[in-house]
């Protein structure tokens, strides 16, 4: 027997948890499928620690606080503004210089502000390292080499916000857009998370529910729902809140884990659009200490330097194919960048976490044991920061799988040279197939407050037709 119900949300995300909730509130019965054991989807609060220290593996910051209406609620509905907290005060850069840092008197920060103008300018979209190659051609001697190298090393830390090489990732999106600066979450994630679960009754939340296909009745307008135990859901509005790699897996194999079987498939204005949009993998490994023994700076850059093979003028490099990492050789120390946030700065608890780009994180995933990999792969670059050629023995080492977990299979919605900024045909659903999520928006994209606007959007559209 099927359970009916008027509107049915796959996926407890945010995106999902807050439609769920906007429409609770408007007494509009809602039921939520969560395929794990847990809501939050690529939000993750860690609290089952050692050492009873919480880590957030997915969603951390507050990004473009000027524009973030979760931010804004968490400062000043939900808790007191002292749980976020902007981290960019002091900032160190750590380079595999002989000194750990850039050399004297090298000015590349107008260089730099300068490139941004430049991608966000462009014509025809490329990659960042050939935009970057343009930019230098316009500037003739005027740039010097070392200038040239320094100011990439800093356009190349795109390569974290993009979850690609610099040679395989859009030049345009590389560099926002981003309105305001990030406010780091100390409470941790799973805070937003219970605000929202707060207008939903607790039996609405279903969780280990597998979805395996969804059906379109023409017959009566309604959509049923099948899981992967054989149960069966019937609504008039379906939510489905998917993050993009693993939409796009729906539709190459629908018989895969996570995936789910669309009939009648998918219309074509959504799927030609797959091709042009692109999912990341990016990671986090988190060692915790008995003490902090580096700096107080809030967080630190590690850069990779481009060598002079990679800014030749007279060449047009060839992109690599988005997601080819196999031609690419061994990830080690400095030869990526990467972002440290020293959480006894800004949480008084004496870790550091390492934010990895894509070819690392596939390297960590792969791994037979990837907390031994993601240590030594950011032990030099502790050293570096502190000086120190011999290191303590950390209490524990935290490392995230989100590129290889079936329920995401990745971690953020990304661009390769002219890919869509949104696929647009997802805000314009399927019917009563409405779709959520960071990668269905533009406002907040590939971030926690992108999902929650998405989700937002989809239920004042069910909310507005539901009783026509």
């Amino acid at each position: 027997m099927s359970i009916e119900t008027q509107v049915l949300v796959i996926g407890a995300g945010i995106s999902g948890l807050k439609a769920a909730s906007d429409l609770c509130e408007q007494g509009i019965d809602t039921v939520v499928l969560e395929a794990r054991n847990r809501i939050g989807g690529r939000i993750h609060t860690e609290r089952n620690t050692p050492t009873g220290n919480h880590y957030d593996l997915g969603a951390t910051w507050f990004h473009s606080t000027m524009e973030n209406p979760v931010f804004e609620k968490f400062i000043n509905e939900w808790f007191e503004p002292q749980f976020a907290k902007y981290d960019d005060s002091k900032v160190g850069f750590v380079l595999d210089t002989p000194s750990g840092g850039f050399p004297n008197g090298v000015n590349f920060g107008p260089i730099v502000d300068e490139l941004k103008y430049f991608f966000s300018n462009l014509g025809e979209d490329t990659t960042l390292q050939n935009a970057v190659v343009e930019y230098l051609k316009t500037k003739k001697t005027l740039v010097s080499q070392d200038e040239s190298k320094y100011a990439a090393a800093v356009i190349r830390f795109a390569e974290l916000l993009g979850g690609g090489q610099w040679d395989m990732i859009s030049a345009k999106y590389s560099w926002g857009p981003f309105n305001g600066r990030d406010a780091f979450n100390t409470l941790g994630y799973d805070s937003v998370l219970g605000k929202l679960v707060e207008k939903i009754p607790q039996d609405k939340i279903i969780l280990n529910a597998v979805v395996s296909t969804v059906e379109k009745i023409q017959s009566s307008d309604s959509i049923k729902v099948t899981t992967k135990e054989g149960k069966t859901y019937t609504c008039r509005y379906l939510v489905v809140t998917l993050p993009l790699g693993v939409l796009k897996m729906s539709n190459i194999d629908p018989t895969v884990e996570g995936a789910i079987k669309f009939i009648p498939e998918l219309p074509e204005n959504i799927t030609r659009n797959f091709s042009k949009t692109h999912f990341a993998p990016i990671s986090k490994v988190i060692v915790e200490y008995e003490k902090a023994f580096w700096p107080d700076n809030e967080k630190f850059l590690v850069l990779q330097v481009p060598n002079n093979d990679d800014l030749d003028l007279i060449k047009t490099y060839t992109a690599t194919t988005y997601g080819d990492f196999s031609t690419k050789p061994k990830s080690k120390a400095f030869e990526f960048p990467c972002l440290v946030s020293n959480f006894d700065a800004v949480r008084g608890v004496p870790a550091l976490m390492f934010l990895l780009p894509a070819q690392p994180t596939k390297e960590l995933e792969s791994s037979e044991n990837p907390q031994e990999f993601g240590y030594q792969l950011v032990a030099p670059i502790i050293k570096k920061i502190t000086g120190l050629e011999e290191l303590p023995k950390p209490k524990f080492v935290l490392t995230t799988n989100w590129g290889t977990d079936p329920y995401s299979r990745g971690a953020i919605t990304t661009c390769a040279p002219g890919d869509l900024f949104v696929n647009d045909a997802l805000i314009e659903g399927f019917g009563n197939i409405r779709f959520a999520g960071e990668g269905t928006i533009a406002q907040g994209r590939a971030c926690a407050h992108g999902a929650y606007l998405s989700g937002e959007r989809e239920a004042s559209y069910i909310i507005k037709h539901i009783n026509q």
